[in-house]
């Protein structure tokens, strides 16, 4: 088949402007590739969500007592709109494991009588099911077996309830419950310190003295169930019993947190394309544009010899839409295996039985729908100038430019300047249109840069304000009732303590303004020192009688201030609930947290002088013997280590960010590139007459290079502020759209951001500048200076 003739003009000018469509077409593909990562590896979590949720039975509803008698699940079943009721018994204790230095929390969890009809069924992986007739078997949950190097066959034993229960690992499981575990310290998960273990229900029963009775409730609701109503049932049926208020599947640890996911891979694919796409339009206008100034004579021999307006202007149209083929069909593959990256990133910490990577097609054709309109829609104003040119205009020589002085020579800027740097400033005011496009491209990529590398400052600087200016212990530990609180004399008694402080701690609502927050309230010591609530300036804010003392975080999202009330309600067995006045706002990035003053929250709850905690400060050699003696103690069911927490949070978000922070300093470098790269090539291109006859005329290779290349390099210069201004105010956006209620991350840029952000952009531009100046060496000033240019 043979090509027409304006096709092979098609192909001929993409082979000609090779390096230059390919360098656009890679903005073109970072930004479809940012799209199809992301909706990719939403669609794999989402897929592998829905299929696990319905293979286990994922509950609707779910809550917890003291102690319910068995016949308590009959009254629940008769619910309107609950259609199944799955009661266990779960409780938390200590537990020694083979190579850990700090013990770690066992959660105990009972089996169901009937595993067909139960809920939250768990996913045997390895080994097999505990056999009913025995005590002393349990399933693991897979992500503490793997992170604690525990094998299936070996024994352990936790102290629970008082007693030590010693079992055999004789199966690895996953669970809907547990796809991720945040540590009770942090957002961030502690796998090796969080075992999770199911057994017969009578074995649990005998451990946690609750025979015949249950503490924790599942419910699955009928289509068309009002979830309100149905807990508001619950709470009513299981309040005699120390019942905590119920709760939807969307309040749950595990799936609050795979949710908050799913919604920033919707974020990373509306904020970040529009940048590459719009810069890649930009550099399409300029190309074409400068293609449509070179040929016009061809244009005029054309409409001479027949060819309709459109038919002139068509492969420059096509031209730009096979550049934005070529960049849709890249990102494409760069986002298949981006989203395989991500998807592998999450398999890491979500526990799944199957996570495969996938490829959302709808989002790669509407992106790829949206990129070639975007590069399209840049040809424009050069496809009209094409359509305007009458043949007898077009076959004329161009008009030459004004060279009358500019606006630097006026204002006698230029009087100082060696011949080579005014003309460089001459061709800037010639040309002020596609200095601008150019100086907003290079300012976007430095943007990216910014507002991308701050991440990991801002992450820093958590860790500090968290871990050592607010919280300021080393060990914690968590009792497994409320105890008076001279229990706390005998923990200081505890090996290598020698400071400690109660803690009370307690779920609640607290309610403001028609808005409704679920949060925990920290009592603390008026003089607490290992437990502070900090102002913008980092000093501690004093309590005030019953007042609260609100995190920034939950005060905007409640819209209140000092001076106002908030509704507070203790979501526990023993319920109080109060309008406490708001005395200050803290400083604080870990969530919605309320600090309140220890003896006012034990008098809202009438309770006496009790704490739920310590707060300690260890002696580091002292460690290992003191994690010995509490795992002897049957009341400390729960321990943290702050070393341990931020180890572990650094060992997370490093490998989490990673790979996201590479790709986009990797985007960020490729607009940087391909805005320099095709702003050199397109002034070569127009002035290759005038550098080839400069260099007859004596200036030798590296002056001729200032000339050409000098221009590029003020551009960037001058992008280099905007950069830096726009990247500040995109790493506020990117604060706002990222931020959760259980980690706010603060926008603060430090020399060390801006140091590495702007030798990756300037390392971008001087290999663009490197490869665009070699040409200079090469060029052939016999067929240059034989051109009409």
């Amino acid at each position: 088949m043979r090509l027409k003739a304006l096709d092979r003009k098609l192909l001929r000018d993409l082979w000609r402007l090779r390096w230059q469509v390919l360098a656009i077409a890679l903005l073109i593909a970072c930004g479809v590739s940012v799209t199809v990562m992301a909706f990719s590896a939403q669609q794999s979590l989402r897929t592998a969500q829905q299929r696990y949720y319905a293979q286990t039975r994922f509950a609707d509803v779910f809550a917890s007592a003291k102690r319910a008698p068995a016949e308590t699940a009959r009254r629940l079943a008769a619910i309107e709109g609950v259609s199944v009721v799955d009661t266990r018994v779960a409780y938390a204790g200590l537990m020694e494991v083979p190579g850990l230095s700090r013990p770690a929390t066992a959660r105990v969890i009972s089996l169901p009588d009937d595993p067909a009809g139960g809920l939250n069924r768990i996913v045997l992986q390895a080994g097999r099911m505990p056999d009913p007739a025995r005590n002393d078997e349990a399933v693991a949950v897979k992500a503490f077996l793997d992170a604690a190097h525990v094998r299936i066959g070996d024994r352990l034993t936790a102290t629970i309830g008082g007693r030590a229960l010693s079992f055999r690992i004789v199966g690895s499981a996953l669970s809907p419950e547990y796809v991720y575990v945040p540590s009770p310290e942090s957002t961030m998960p502690d796998d090796a310190h969080q075992g999770v273990f199911w057994m017969p229900r009578p074995v649990v029963e005998r451990a946690a003295g609750l025979g015949g009775a249950f503490n924790t409730v599942a419910l699955k609701l009928a289509a068309g169930a009002s979830p309100r109503a149905v807990m508001a049932s619950v709470d009513r049926i299981l309040a005699p019993y120390g019942g905590a208020p119920a709760y939807e599947r969307v309040d749950q640890s595990s799936n609050a947190f795979l949710e908050a996911e799913l919604k920033e891979l919707s974020k990373s694919a509306t904020i970040f394309p529009p940048v590459f796409l719009l810069v890649a339009a930009a550099l399409v206008n300029l190309v074409i544009g400068r293609l449509v100034g070179v040929e016009r004579e061809q244009i005029g021999m054309l409409k001479a010899f027949g060819y309709s307006d459109f038919e002139a202007a068509r492969p420059y149209l096509r031209l730009a839409m096979a550049i934005g083929v070529l960049g849709a069909a890249g990102g494409g593959v760069l986002g298949l295996a981006f989203g395989a990256a991500i998807t592998d990133l999450y398999a890491e910490y979500m526990r799944f039985p199957r996570l495969s990577a996938a490829f959302s097609w709808p989002a790669f054709t509407i992106a790829s729908a949206v990129a070639i309109a975007a590069t399209s829609a840049g040809s424009l104003g050069a496809v009209r100038r094409a359509v305007r040119l009458s043949p007898a205009v077009a076959m004329q020589p161009a008009r030459p430019s004004d060279y009358r002085a500019g606006l630097f020579e006026r204002l006698g800027l230029t009087r100082r300047l060696d011949q080579p740097t005014r003309m460089i400033l001459r061709s800037l005011e010639r040309f002020p249109v596609r200095a601008g496009l150019t100086v907003a491209g290079l300012a976007a990529s430095l943007t990216l840069l910014v507002g991308t590398l701050f991440m990991f400052r801002a992450l820093d600087y958590v860790l500090d304000h968290v871990y050592y200016r607010t919280q300021r212990w080393s060990e914690a530990v968590g009792f497994a009732e409320v105890r008076d609180v001279r229990a706390i004399s005998a923990v200081r008694r505890l090996p290598g303590v020698y400071a400690a402080e109660p803690v009370r701690l307690a779920g609640a609502r607290v309610r403001a303004n028609g808005r409704e927050a679920r949060v925990l309230v920290s009592g603390v010591e008026p003089w607490a020192l290992m437990d502070r609530a900090l102002d913008r300036a980092g000093r501690a804010l004093p309590f005030e009688g019953r007042g609260v003392v609100l995190s920034e975080a939950l005060a905007r999202k409640l819209s209140v201030g000092p001076g106002q009330a908030v509704d507070l309600e203790i979501t526990e067995p023993r319920r109080g609930r109060a309008l406490l006045p708001v005395t200050a706002t803290a400083e604080d990035y870990s969530g919605l947290s309320v600090y309140i003053a220890r003896p006012a929250l034990n008098r809202l709850l009438a309770e006496g002088d009790v704490a739920t905690g310590a707060q300690l400060l260890v002696r580091p050699d002292a460690r290992p013997a003191f994690y010995r003696e509490i795992e002897r103690v049957p009341q400390i069911v729960a321990a943290a280590s702050r070393d341990d927490t931020v180890a572990n949070w650094r060992r997370v978000t490093t490998e989490s960010f990673r790979i996201s922070i590479l790709i986009y300093i990797g985007f960020a470098g490729a607009i940087a590139f391909g805005v320099a790269f095709n702003t050199g090539r397109i002034a070569l291109a127009e002035r290759g007459r005038d550098i080839a006859t400069l260099h007859v005329l004596g200036f030798d290779h590296r002056e001729c290079g200032y000339v050409l290349l000098g221009e590029l390099a003020l551009l960037a210069l001058l992008a280099t502020p905007l950069g830096l201004v726009a990247g500040d105010l995109f790493a506020q956006g990117i604060v706002l759209a990222y931020s959760r209620d259980e980690l706010r991350i603060p926008a603060t840029i430090g020399p060390e951001t801006y140091a590495v952000a702007l030798t990756a952009y300037f390392a971008a531009v001087l290999i663009a500048c490197v490869i665009v100046g070699r040409r200079i060496w090469t060029l052939d000033l016999v067929a240059v200076l034989k051109t009409r240019e």
